[in-house]
C-alpha cells in the first residue's frame, strides 16, 4: 500500500448531490479530502511534496457506494459466516464500487442469528483501514408478518417479543426492519429509536392507518418498497400508499431487474422527494457470481436462474445484483441521471444512516472515492480512507470455502 500522504485526482467530472457536477481537481490529505480547486495540477505539484497524481481524464468522480441492504454476496453468506470470510468479502467490494456496508441478519432460529450478530460484530471490531468499511448491522426480522415472509423460514418467523427483540440488540445495530401491526402500541418502536436503532417497515400486511401509525411512533423508512408488502388497492393504498404520501419517509427500492419493473421505479421516482430514495441491491449470498451459481441463503439451497436468486420454492431470494448493477440499471432504463442516481446510493444513505462524513465529496469529509468510466460507467479506481485500495481488477469468482 502506497503511503504518500497527499493524492491528487486530476481532468475528472465530480458529481456532486443532487445532482450537481464540477470540473476540478480533488485534493487528498491522508484519509480525507482536503480541497477542491481549479488550480491547474502543475502549480500544486509546485508547491506540495511526497504527491502522488491520478489521472481522472474520461472519468466521473463520485463518493462510494454504501450497500444499505446487504446478505452477502460472492459466496459470502452473512447468516453463515466466519470473521476471515467477511474480511475477505470487505476486501473484494471496492471492486465493485462499494466502500461502505450495513450488514444485514435475515430470520433464522434465534440462536443462529445471536450467533451470526457476535461474528459481525467481531467483524466490525477488527476491520482494518483499507477494506470496505462496515457501518453496523441491519436485522432484518424475525419479527415480520408471516403472510409476506418472502424467502424467509416460515418456521422461525414469530410474533414480536420485546425480550427477545432486547436480546438480539447490540452496539452495533444500526437499523431493523419489522412488521408495523405487531407492535400496534408503538412499545417496540419507540423503545428502538430512544436507543438510536433506525425503524424500517418491510415484510408487512399493514393498512395504510397502520403504516402511518408507525411512521408516528418513529419509524423512518420502508424496507424494500412494492417487495414483501400487501399491494396498493385505489380503496386500501396500505404501505405503498403511506410511502409514496410521506415526504419524510426514506423508501428503499431494489432495481437489480428482478424485483421491481422500471416504471415502478418511475412512478416512485417521480412522487418521492429526491433526498428520500435509497437505492439498494438486497444483494444475496450469491450476488456478483454466476449464471448456474449455487449455494444457501435463509437456509434454502437457492441458485441463480437468468437475472434472478431463486429458492426451493421458486421464489425470489434476495438480488444476484450489487449496488453497482443497479445503479448503471436506472440509467440504462432511463428513470434516474447518473447524477441522481449516485445521490441514491451514496449521499442520501450516508444521511440516513447518521454517517455525516461519507457520501459527499467535501473538504473534510472521508476520501471514499470511486472513478467511473463515463461510456461504460464500469469502475475505474476506489479509494477508501485515501488509499487506491483498486484498480481495474477483474474476474470475479466465489470466496474459497
Amino acid at each position: 500500500m502506497n503511503d504518500t500522504e497527499m493524492k491528487i485526482i486530476t481532468g475528472a467530472t465530480l458529481v456532486h448531490p443532487n445532482g450537481q457536477q464540477s470540473e476540478g481537481t480533488l485534493l487528498i490529505e491522508g484519509n480525507r479530502i482536503r480541497s477542491i480547486t481549479t488550480e491547474p495540477p502543475g502549480s500544486l505539484l509546485l508547491t506540495q511534496e511526497n504527491v502522488e497524481v491520478f489521472s481522472g481524464a474520461g472519468c466521473y468522480v463520485t463518493p462510494g457506494l454504501i450497500e444499505l441492504h446487504f446478505n452477502g454476496g460472492l459466496g459470502c453468506n452473512l447468516n453463515q459466516t466466519t470473521i476471515g470470510e467477511v474480511h475477505q468479502l470487505l476486501q473484494r467490494l471496492p471492486a465493485f464500487g462499494i466502500t461502505s456496508v450495513l450488514f444485514t441478519v435475515i430470520t433464522g432460529p434465534l440462536t443462529d442469528m445471536l450467533s451470526a450478530i457476535h461474528t459481525l460484530e467481531e467483524a466490525i471490531h477488527h476491520k482494518t483501514p483499507y477494506q470496505c468499511r462496515p457501518l453496523g448491522i441491519h436485522l432484518e426480522g424475525p419479527f415480520i408478518n408471516p403472510a409476506f415472509r418472502g424467502t424467509h423460514p416460515p418456521s422461525d418467523v414469530r410474533p414480536l417479543n420485546l425480550d427477545e427483540l432486547i436480546l438480539m440488540l447490540s452496539p452495533m445495530t444500526k437499523m431493523i426492519t419489522l412488521a408495523p401491526e405487531l407492535d400496534p402500541t408503538g412499545v417496540a418502536i419507540t423503545m428502538l429509536r430512544q436507543r438510536g436503532v433506525l425503524v424500517s417497515m418491510g415484510h408487512t400486511n399493514a393498512t395504510f392507518a397502520q403504516a402511518m401509525q408507525g411512521i408516528r411512533y418513529g419509524a423512518t423508512s420502508i424496507t424494500h418498497l412494492y417487495n414483501a408488502m400487501r399491494p396498493f388497492h385505489h380503496r386500501e393504498p396500505g404501505i405503498i400508499g403511506a410511502a409514496l404520501n410521506d415526504d419524510n419517509l426514506y423508501v428503499q427500492f431494489i432495481a437489480d431487474g428482478a424485483h421491481v419493473h422500471p416504471e415502478a421505479i418511475r412512478m416512485l421516482l417521480k412522487t418521492k422527494p429526491v433526498n428520500r430514495v435509497l437505492l439498494t441491491s438486497d444483494a444475496s449470498p450469491l450476488a456478483g457470481l454466476e449464471d448456474g451459481a449455487q449455494g444457501k441463503f435463509s437456509l434454502q439451497d437457492v441458485m441463480i436462474r437468468g437475472n434472478q436468486v431463486l429458492n426451493q420454492e421458486g421464489g425470489l431470494a434476495g438480488s444476484s445484483k450489487l449496488v453497482q448493477d443497479c445503479l448503471r440499471n436506472l440509467v440504462k432504463w432511463q428513470v434516474a441521471d447518473f447524477g441522481d442516481a449516485i445521490q441514491y446510493t451514496s449521499y442520501n444513505p450516508a444521511v440516513f444512516l447518521g454517517e455525516n462524513h461519507l457520501g459527499r465529496l467535501e473538504p473534510g469529509c472521508l476520501a471514499d472515492i470511486v472513478l467511473w468510466n463515463k461510456q461504460t460507467l464500469d469502475v475505474e479506481a476506489t479509494f477508501i480512507n485515501g488509499q487506491a485500495v483498486y484498480q481495474k481488477k477483474k474476474n470475479v469468482s466465489a470466496l474459497p470455502s
